[in-house]
């Protein structure tokens, strides 16, 4: 390979080594350590606009692991839930000198269920919440083109306050001036 001064030009494979040992140990030192890449090119690389890719590539990648791992466990425990909840709680009788099962009681049943009940609604509400947001975004794109056409017809500036808004609190004031639509339609997906 190539040499620049004293470093080398090093691959992708190893850039990414480099970022997802730093995204564990958090210092330079310890990851030219971990990888041999000097810790003033660890440095350097922070600054580069491909470390912040990498960093999302690699957390995209182990929220995906991580998703699948949720997913098995959440089954594995559903079983048992389902188990205990059909043929009861395991209890160990003195009397007889084993294991016996026990019904699960009303208050555990309605205490399980209803958390289970929570948990779906809750998933169910996010995705509609992501779309609302986007429905959010497109309806305030289309509002400004049609403001714009409008001073453009009077020709006069316009100024409108808005609230701003986010999850649906207000958190700050801010204040919409109209711009021609030809810098809308620029700047608009």
């Amino acid at each position: 390979m190539p040499k620049h001064k004293d470093y080398q030009w090093w691959p992708k494979q190893k850039r990414t080594e480099v970022v997802a040992a730093y995204l564990v140990v958090g210092k330079a030192p310890m990851v030219e350590v971990l990888t041999g890449v000097p810790a003033s090119t660890v440095r350097q690389w922070k600054t580069q606009p491909w470390w912040k890719e990498l960093v999302d590539e690699i957390q995209v990648e182990e929220d995906q692991e991580l998703d699948a791992k949720i997913a098995k466990t959440v089954n594995k425990v559903l079983d048992v839930v389902n188990d205990r909840i059909d043929n009861g709680d395991f209890l160990y009788d003195p009397k007889v000198g084993k294991f016996v099962r026990k019904p699960v009681g009303f208050r555990d049943s309605w205490r399980a269920g209803k958390e289970m009940i929570d948990l779906r609604v809750n998933l169910r509400k996010a995705p509609k919440e992501r779309v609302n947001q986007e429905a959010v975004k497109d309806i305030l794109v289309n509002l400004a083109r049609e403001f714009a056409q409008m001073a453009q017809l009077t020709r006069k500036p316009v100024t409108i306050d808005v609230e701003d808004v986010v999850d649906g609190e207000i958190s700050q004031q801010a204040e919409l001036q109209i711009i021609p639509t030809e810098e809308i339609n620029a700047i608009s997906p």
